[in-house]
């Protein structure tokens, strides 16, 4: 047999006690990272089959279907795909769910795999042992589209020729289901919270639908009195940090640790300008003067860092502090238990009723995309499809010469 080309691969005898088994082949498909070559084998019971293993191997190489990942597993690549997330300026939070869905559901089930190897099946069988462990259709849906993501990163380093998690379709999910206050229950809830210090807070959410974060993160600079609006540029949030060394919780090493930050908003569309009603601004007015009241009763110990819903001594108030005061008036108040997120949708259920185009709630709400919005209270615009319904009689004049 003649010397091979470069290119062309080799090819070699398999031997056992000195007797031919089979045939062997190998071509370079790249360099790893020390500069060492990085070889694809084809094995075949004849040199025939080897050489034509070759050529196909040959084949996809020059269609760049081939890449030197031959020894990288899914655990080791999804290493690498979270350190090249880390530079992309996630929100913390967002950067954290993508650990903990490769840590607690993408490792464990698939990180032993060779990436070049796994199939879509693979990710089938890693759904369905999500599914009989008792995970949720959410997580099994976010850690399918966590894989995504991850192999559509792979494809464009071309460490694989494609993303076979794009083979696998979701899990059938529910509709998220959230309750909402009626009319009678905001203002009942209203009438009983008016003493608290942070009684606007509370008006706020279910005026404006403001999120939690968007409202302790609000800042006085970002009112304007004048043309009764305020501006969303803030969001006050608590983040999931890496847990701190030695810190033990339960017999356990943390994990994870808490704490607060102040951030841009979740979106493009959450950064908006909401209009205030006299009302609204009634209220942020007597909130002004209650915290002037603070400030001159604490004095020199108060530090004012500009939030309008402040702590008492002028700092921000934690998300948690303000959910503890919203669930214990909530039991004061007797009204139905509901999230304070609800507050939001009860805010646009309030907004629906009242006539305002979806375009506009979708702007309240801060929502980029108005088909969002009819989908999410597709069920609140139903009364108004049915007030919709006409028939001739309402086009014919009535007595008075004028139409039903």
């Amino acid at each position: 047999m003649g010397k091979r080309a470069n290119g062309e691969g080799t090819i070699s005898k398999r031997t056992r006690d000195g007797k031919v088994v089979g045939w062997r082949g190998s071509v370079t498909v790249g360099h790893d990272a020390q500069g060492r070559q990085v070889r694809r084998w084809v094995s075949g019971k004849t040199q025939a089959e080897v050489q034509e293993g070759l050529r196909r191997l040959q084949s996809e190489l020059h269609q760049g279907l081939v890449t030197p990942s031959e020894k990288l597993t899914v655990s080791a690549y999804l290493d690498q795909w979270l350190q090249n997330k880390e530079r992309d300026q996630l929100k913390p939070n967002t950067l954290r769910s993508y650990r903990d869905s490769v840590r607690l559901h993408l490792k464990p089930l698939l990180g032993k795999k060779r990436l070049e190897k796994l199939r879509p099946l693979d990710v089938e069988q890693m759904l369905t042992q999500l599914h009989q462990a008792g995970k949720s259709p959410a997580v099994l849906a976010y850690s399918l589209r966590v894989l995504k993501m991850a192999l559509r990163q792979a494809v464009q380093w071309q460490l694989v020729a494609r993303n076979v998690a794009e083979a696998v379709r979701p899990p059938r999910r529910s509709k998220p289901k959230f309750h909402v206050w009626e009319a009678s229950e905001v203002v009942h809830f209203l009438q009983v919270t008016e003493a608290h210090r942070l009684h606007a807070a509370f008006y706020l959410a279910l005026m404006t639908g403001m999120r939690r974060g968007e409202i302790l993160g609000l800042q006085w600079t970002d009112i304007d009195w004048e043309r009764k609006r305020l501006q969303v540029c803030h969001n006050l949030v608590e983040v999931r940090a890496e847990g701190q060394p030695g810190k033990v919780h339960r017999g356990k090493p943390t994990v994870s640790s808490k704490r607060t930050t102040l951030q841009t908003p979740k979106t493009d569309a959450s950064q908006r300008v909401v209009a205030l009603s006299d009302g609204t601004l009634q209220k942020l007015r007597e909130h002004q003067r209650r915290q002037e009241a603070e400030r001159c009763l604490i004095g020199l110990d108060r530090t004012e860092q500009g939030f309008v819903f402040a702590n008492e001594l002028g700092q921000a108030t934690e998300p948690r502090t303000l959910y503890g005061w919203y669930r214990q008036l909530v039991k004061q108040a007797g009204v139905r238990r509901i999230r304070f997120h609800d507050l939001r949708h009860t805010a646009a259920s309030l907004m629906i009723h009242k006539g305002l185009p979806p375009k506009t709630v979708a702007d309240r709400l801060g929502h980029t995309d108005v088909a969002f919005t009819l989908r999410v209270y597709a069920h609140l615009y139903d009364g108004q499809r049915q007030e919709a319904a006409m028939d001739l009689a309402d086009l014919l004049p009535s007595g008075n010469g004028s139409p039903n």
